[in-house]
């Protein structure tokens, strides 16, 4: 943080370095100063309170969440998440908090942490503070971070009984493309009812977003064909898709209908549902 506090303008955090890089050689970033985070052991660290909750430290990289059993076991959606993004070599270098941070409506983490309602704990000279994700992006590239602040860990509240999550994401034709839309779901299921449900969704918007009308046409009633195409309609309501050289918009929000039901009714059956 002093060193960030020194040249704010001038200076860029980085951990894995798998997206910052990549943006110096195309020119993108022109920053005096890096300031690297790789060798703060601590920060690497995840850690399951006794309460289920998840706690996992900024530098910690996307296969070492990808192959703890712990979130395998109690947060699979994370599981799924991690798994989804690039190829082996770049989850050995990638870093949960790099991929939040970096802002891009793509980021593969960001659906599934804004699903579980993850808030993440900065630090900077002026002390401490805690900020819910879904308060953290602002535009494409761009959070509420200022440019002395550092995320050093992302908090995911522990699971209510009968809760479970899910990730699905929709990339293009090479199997390691960024998505061309993505989709994730937490779920409180009383047997075939769904108590509550937090939808989120990725690239389909100038940043990732939770579709808080998908999870409430779900809430309170029974799975069904009918009450999950609701909860894809309403999702794709939320979402503001553009078209690139990807997809089309039109073809995004057809994807956001079907991804939502999909994983709806993944998260549902991780939970117990049979239906």
């Amino acid at each position: 943080g002093a060193l960030l506090a020194e040249d704010p303008g001038g200076s860029a955090v980085f951990a894995g370095g798998t997206d910052i890089l990549v943006d110096f050689k195309a020119g993108l970033r022109h920053h005096r100063r890096l300031v690297s985070l790789a060798s703060i052991g601590e920060l690497k660290e995840i850690a399951l309170t006794t309460d289920g909750a998840l706690r996992i430290g900024a530098t910690a990289t996307i296969n070492s969440i990808a192959r703890h059993r712990g979130i395998l076991e109690r947060f699979p959606g994370i599981n799924d998440a991690a798994m989804s993004l690039a190829a082996e070599q770049v989850r050995n270098q990638a870093t949960v908090a790099g991929n939040l941070c970096m802002a891009v409506p793509s980021a593969d983490m960001a659906p599934i942490l804004l699903a579980h309602g993850a808030v993440l704990q900065v630090v900077s000279t002026s002390g401490e503070r805690m900020v819910p994700l879904r308060e953290f992006f602002v535009g494409p590239r761009q959070t509420v971070l200022d440019p002395a602040d550092v995320v050093i860990a992302i908090h995911v509240p522990a699971l209510a009984p009968g809760s479970a999550d899910a990730s699905l994401r929709q990339g293009g034709r090479v199997s390691l493309s960024l998505p061309i839309a993505a989709a994730a779901a937490v779920v409180v299921m009383d047997g075939s009812v769904c108590r509550e449900a937090s939808v989120a969704l990725g690239a389909v918007a100038p940043t990732p977003i939770v579709a808080a009308g998908a999870g409430l046409a779900v809430a309170g009633r029974e799975l069904t064909e009918e009450s999950l195409a609701e909860a894809g309609d309403q999702a794709a309501e939320a979402a503001i898709p553009i078209d690139d050289l990807r997809a089309t918009r039109e073809y995004r929000l057809e994807l956001v209908k079907v991804l939502t039901r999909r994983v709806l009714r993944a998260a549902a059956e991780r939970a117990g549902w049979n239906g």
